[in-house]
This record gives C-alpha cells, sequence and structure tokens, in this order.
C-alpha cells in the first residue's frame, strides 16, 4: 500500500511516503543555495512522493538561519520545484510561525510573539503578549507567505500548528491566558466553547481566500501531553472545524510538544506508537490523514496504513539518515536506518545547523556531487574496524582508491558491539551491518583477526593511512583496585544470561554515571528485575554528555529502583568496601559485584604514527584512537579528513 499513489485535493502523489519539514539552519541570504537544492533533490531522487520545506511567514517567525516569505526571492522556490518535479516528487511549503519558541540570543532583535507573555520551559524567555496590531498582521503574513507560495511553483502549503509553535500555543489553556475573543472562552458552564481555536481558524480562513482551489494541509499535535494542556478530544474538533469550514485538505499528525515530558521521537519510542493520534483523527474526518513519529522502515509504515490509521506516512529523520530511503524500501534494499537518538533534534533547538549523527553526508551533498571518482592504483590502508574505521574505508574507497580495512577482532563495529546490547538500542547494530554491507559493494579488502604492527605497514608502504584503533576501557589508578574482585562494564555487557545469574543476588555498585554506567544499569535491569544496584558519580550530574536523552533513562532508573550517587568520588577499595567521598567527608558502600564504568581511553597509535613519519607517508588519525568522543563526532572526523582529501 506504501507504494499505491495517492491524492491529496487535486494533487496526486506517487506513492505514501512524504519527508516531513526539518528546520536545516542552512539560509544565506535571501535566496535558496545549491547547498540547498541538492539536500532537497537527492531525497527526490531517492523516491520521495513529496518533500516539505519550511518558510518562515515573516521576520518575527522564522528562526535562526530560516528564510521567511517577506524576503525570499521566489524564484528560488520555483527552481526547487523544477527540480523536484524531474523526480516526479511534489513540494510542500510549510508555513512556520516559532512563536515563544526560540531564544532570545538566536531570534536577535525580533520580536517572540505569543498569545500570552508566558516563557517556554525549554527556551525560558518571556515572550510578548500579541497586541490587535500584531494578530492581524500575522494573519495577513501566513496568507501573503501562502499566495507566494502558490505563484512560485509550491505544489501545496502546510500551516504549522504543532509542538508548541505559535498557532498551538493559542489552543493550549497553558500558554493562552489571553480574555479577549482569542481567548479560551468559556461558556456558562465553565466548558470552553472555543479552546482557543478562533484564531488558529481565522488564520486557516485566511489562506484558504488567499489561494483558492489550492491544497493546504495542516500540521498538529495529537495532544499537547503536558498537564493541564489540550488533549486528543480538543484536537479533534479543531480539526473538524478547519474540515468542516473548508480550510483543508490533508492532516499531518504529530505526538505532543517539544517540552512534554513524554518522548516523542528517539528511541524509546516504540515504532508508530502515535499513529493511533491520527487514526482518531481520522475517524472523525474525511480529508487524507498522515501519520509521523518514528515511522521509518516499511513495516511499520504498511502496518499503519493498513490498519487504516492514515492515508499517508511521513518520516523526516529517515530521510535525514538515507536520502534514498524510500527507493531502497521499494527494491528491498538495505539502507541506513535513523537511530532516533536524537543529535539532530538537540542540535536544531541550540540553533545549529540540521545533522544526522549516522550520515555525515546529509547537507553536504552539494559537495560531494562535485567529487570526481579517482581512478588510481593508490592504496589507503585504515587500521580499526570500528564505526570510524569502517566509514573511512567507504569514504576512501567512493574516492576511488583501492582500500584495505585491517581489524585486530574478527568482526567488524567496534564499540558499537557494545552500544547495541542496552534495552531499545538494538537498531545500531543496523548501522554496523549497513557499513559492512557498503564496504563489501565498494570492493573494499577486510582482513579480520589481524593486529597491526610497524612491519605490516612497512611492508605495504601505502599512499595514504588512517589509524582508527579506537579505545579501551580506563581502569582508575587506586589503592586497593588490584586485590579488589571487580569487572569492566564493557565485560558485563557480553555476558550471556546463565553468567549474569550471579548479579541477582547481593549489591551491585556500579563506579561510573556516565552513559557507559547508566545503560549497563538499565542492561542489568532488564535481564534481573530484581537486582539492587547503586552508581556512583564523581561529577554532579549524571549522564552529562547525554543532554535531554539522560531523562529517560535516569527516569526509567528511578522507577526501578536504582540508587544514584552524584557528587561522590570515590578513593580507594577494601575488599567488599568501596571508600568514598562526599564533600570531603569519608563514607564506604559495600558491593558484592563492583563494576568499572569509568570510560575509555585512545588506544595508543604512536608506534605505527612515528613509523610512518619516518617514512615520510601520509596519515591521520581519526575517532576514538585521537579523541575518545562519541560516534556523531568520530565519523564527523573522518568526513572531514575526505572533504579535504584529494589525489595529488
Amino acid at each position: 500500500m506504501q507504494f499505491s499513489s495517492a491524492k491529496i485535493r487535486n494533487l496526486e502523489l506517487k506513492n505514501r511516503w512524504i519527508m516531513l519539514v526539518m528546520h536545516t539552519g542552512f539560509a544565506e541570504g535571501d535566496a535558496l543555495t545549491e547547498r540547498e537544492y541538492a539536500f532537497y533533490e537527492e531525497r527526490a531522487k531517492g523516491g520521495a512522493a513529496a518533500v516539505t520545506m519550511v518558510l518562515g511567514v515573516n521576520g518575527a517567525g522564522a528562526l535562526k538561519k530560516m528564510y521567511h516569505a517577506d524576503t525570499l526571492d521566489g524564484n528560488s522556490l520555483k527552481t526547487l520545484a523544477e527540480r523536484l518535479h524531474a523526480y516526479d516528487c511534489k513540494l510542500i511549503v510549510q508555513l512556520f510561525h516559532c512563536g515563544r519558541n526560540e531564544s532570545r540570543k538566536n531570534h536577535g532583535d525580533k520580536p517572540l510573539l505569543a498569545p500570552s507573555p508566558v516563557a517556554s520551559p525549554i527556551f525560558r524567555e518571556e515572550p510578548q503578549e500579541m497586541t490587535e496590531e500584531d494578530l492581524l498582521q500575522t494573519k495577513a503574513d501566513f496568507a501573503k507567505a501562502a499566495a507566494f507560495c502558490k505563484e512560485n511553483g509550491v505544489d501545496a502549503v502546510e500551516i504549522s500548528a504543532s509542538a508548541g509553535y505559535l498557532l498551538s500555543e493559542f489552543l493550549s489553556p497553558i500558554t493562552n491566558l489571553r480574555t479577549d475573543k482569542y481567548g479560551m472562552g468559556e461558556d456558562k458552564y465553565g466548558m470552553g466553547e472555543d479552546k482557543g481555536m478562533t484564531y488558529p481558524l481565522e488564520v486557516l480562513q485566511a489562506v484558504r481566500e488567499s489561494v483558492g482551489d489550492y491544497p493546504i494541509l495542516m500540521k498538529v499535535s495529537g495532544a499537547q501531553m503536558l498537564d493541564g494542556g489540550y488533549e486528543l478530544t480538543d484536537t479533534i474538533v479543531f480539526c473538524r472545524k478547519a474540515e468542516q469550514e473548508g480550510f483543508i485538505d490533508a492532516i499531518t499528525v504529530t505526538g505532543g510538544w517539544h517540552e512534554s515530558p513524554v518522548e516523542q521521537i528517539s528511541f524509546y519510542v516504540s515504532k508508530g506508537a502515535y499513529a493511533p493520534l491520527a487514526g482518531a483523527i481520522k475517524k472523525y474526518t474525511s480529508v487524507p490523514v498522515i501519520a509521523c513519529n518514528r515511522i521509518q522502515d516499511a513495516e511499520t509504515a504498511e502496518r499503519v496504513l493498513s490498519e487504516g490509521l492514515c492515508d499517508f506516512v511521513g518520516s523526516a529523520r529517515a530521510f535525514l539518515a538515507d536520502a534514498h530511503y524510500v527507493e531502497k524500501l521499494q527494491k528491498k534494499e538495505m539502507f541506513n536506518h535513523c537511530q532516533a537518538c536524537n543529535h539532530c533534534i538537540m542540535d536544531v533547538l541550540k540553533g545549529k545547523e540540521l545533522h544526522c549523527a549516522f550520515c555525515p553526508e546529509a547537507g553536504h551533498e552539494y559537495m560531494e556531487n562535485q567529487r570526481r571518482k579517482i581512478a588510481t592504483r593508490k592504496e589507503v590502508l585504515v587500521i580499526g574496524g570500528g564505526p570510524a574505521g569502517m566509514y573511512a574505508a567507504k569514504k576512501s574507497a567512493e574516492r576511488g582508491f583501492l582500500t584495505t580495512l585491517v581489524c585486530k577482532e574478527d568482526h567488524l563495529g567496534g564499540q558499537l558491539n557494545l552500544a547495541k546490547l542496552p534495552p531499545r538500542k538494538e537498531e545500531i547494530g543496523t548501522f554496523v551491518s549497513y557499513l559492512e554491507h557498503t564496504l563489501k559493494e565498494l570492493g573494499v579488502n577486510i582482513i579480520l583477526g589481524k593486529e597491526v604492527d610497524v612491519d605490516f605497514v612497512m611492508e605495504k608502504k601505502p599512499y595514504f593511512t588512517v589509524l582508527a584503533m579506537g579505545s579501551e576501557p580506563i581502569i582508575p589508578n587506586l589503592e586497593g583496585l588490584e586485590t579488589t574482585t571487580y569487572q569492566l562494564a564493557q565485560n558485563v555487557l557480553r555476558m550471556d544470561d546463565e553468567t549474569l545469574k550471579k548479579y541477582g543476588e547481593g549489591q551491585i555498585v556500579i563506579v561510573g554515571g556516565s552513559s557507559l554506567g547508566l545503560e549497563l544499569a538499565e542492561f542489568l535491569m532488564n535481564k534481573l528485575p530484581e537486582a539492587k544496584i547503586k552508581i556512583l558519580e564523581a561529577n554532579s550530574r549524571m549522564g552529562a554528555e547525554l543532554g535531554a536523552m539522560a531523562r529517560p533513562l535516569l527516569n526509567g532508573l528511578k522507577q526501578a529502583g536504582v540508587q544514584t550517587m552524584c557528587d561522590t568520588r570515590v578513593t580507594s577499595f577494601d575488599g567488599k568496601k568501596v571508600m568514598i567521598s562526599i564533600g570531603n567527608q569519608p563514607f564506604f558502600v559495600t558491593a558484592d559485584h563492583l563494576i568499572l564504568a569509568c570510560g575509555s581511553k585512545s588506544v595508543s597509535s604512536s608506534e605505527i604514527a612515528m613509523a610512518l613519519m619516518d617514512e615520510r607517508l601520509s596519515y591521520a588519525v581519526v575517532g576514538d584512537a585521537d579523541h575518545v568522543a562519541d560516534v556523531d563526532e568520530g565519523l564527523k572526523s573522518v568526513f572531514e579528513l575526505f572533504s579535504r582529501f584529494y589525489l595529488a
């Protein structure tokens, strides 16, 4: 069903896959650049039925480095539409106003406008309450922007009324405290006649009047998912009113708001989890409905479509991770899965450029398209079979070099083989499989089970060597550890269920509260629900490097009864006692099972590097071998290396 055609109003789409909107942060000046053309065009080549671009309706509504309708050159839209149409792909433009959801720093001197002066819990900036003049002008700007899109070859517009941006802020009793006709509007029973719908409906009406017989989509949050916020029933009423008035032709249904404590798009959300919200809205409306949030594979798409929960499926990050996602689904080929790691959205909310942690090429297609494959017999040697090494071999082979990848283990993947073991992270294994498949297709010579030494490298004398030996566990140099029984977190993660049983009795103490320690605790609780676990962390925050992704992990551990102790420095070990210091006061905790999760350090590549320098052979150190970081930073370092790397 997902590959059959369908219509939105009079617009026929070749399949049911719509690339949803992503704020790229690529905007430079007042016209789209080749960077943006190439980014969207690659997704059109890759099988999307429609691609959605975002456009601020005015300067105050646009985020940092986002185009807006007041200044964008209309020829840019015409050019983009033409380039997408060459692949039978339609262009949808989302008309957007950020409302209160932006930082003062990134918004500059533009006003932050909202229904009421209620600060966002994300940005903590009190917005200005919209005056009557603001309301009229913004409504006119939505209508003007829609007409501008229609005049310049755009196939449809989508009105943003979701996720906590301006129009959705009118629908919420949390953010709309107005007492005029645009407020929540209670009747004599206190039930609320309009529930803040008046202004969004007026905006939709103005848009319809400006474009006439032309497809208008509306994007809504199924529910606000905040205490005291609007519910699914309210969203259904709003959608019904918009449809009955003839203002909309399709509805895109996402989950909740960005600030909702309920996870929205990370790997903590099961696939297609919010499609039932779309199904409820579809039940009470007659226009096509687009379901989204964690629909990133053919099976999930087919399920929600066949169950009648939606008419189209939408995804943004699946297309970010693999531009040819739909084409590969249809051909049943291996593709680069979105890992739902949230690196992309976390950076966008900070005002940074859009990027994918597992696909550094995303957003750089314009550069990649300029690379010509080099016809050469020169060899690139990559030492290390982790993600950085595998990706380096991929980029080397794509550039046309004879490429050899040597891995000391008998399998590829490096640290990702551990990263996929905690609950909900098993799909990381698909990235390893995808890279391995790609390397074989590119003809990379892969040597497993071989530890490279200087003699091996000197015998080959490659044109270029990539040192990607990865990292190894840190074992702290503390008194008493040499006589204390302990295990490394990395080894515990590898244990089978039978071996793990011993951890079900007695007290487990994990030294280290970074992502490794926290995910190990989750792994153990998943295997041994009755286990007693304490995590000791010297810093003031657990999982500091995880950012917003620490929240669901810590909440889950707390609910499972795991004890976490921050600002706790381990000073020494004494048999089953772990001696600690809290605020310079000495204490101890008893450990029947001591597990060290103290992070990792780079595997030294100095001996080989020195030999290469002596022979004046070029090399680079990448990934964890250079400095220990996450996969995002490691792959980025490789991409940047090969962006600079040309054959002389």
